[in-house]
């Protein structure tokens, strides 16, 4: 049972990634255009909750927490990875209260 909840996971992390990967370009658009702090807040929420399922499937899995992973053509490990997706928030955060 292991192996397939590991495989599983990593599955799971992936698919998040590829999310993240996206919302985050699109969130990069969204400040570049002068979005409304409305509209990048509903982006944060994306961000915030595709986090948090990435908490959870690392919790869940060891073998999802040692596995290393690709996000923007870059080598990560479980830490790597929530680290960038947390500053990726707050410097949103940071943008949303500066409007």
């Amino acid at each position: 049972m292991g192996f397939f909840n590991a495989m599983s996971s990593i599955n799971k992390v992936n698919n998040l990634l590829k999310d993240l990967e996206n919302q985050v370009t699109i969130t990069q658009d969204q400040v570049r255009k002068n979005a409304s702090a409305e509209t990048l807040q509903n982006s944060m929420n994306v961000l915030k909750h595709i986090h948090q399922e990435l908490i959870n499937t690392f919790s869940n899995s060891s073998g999802a927490r040692v596995s290393m992973f690709t996000l923007f053509g870059n080598k990560m490990r479980m830490h790597d990875i929530l680290t960038y997706s947390k500053n990726v928030i707050y410097n949103l955060a940071t943008i949303i209260n500066g409007k």
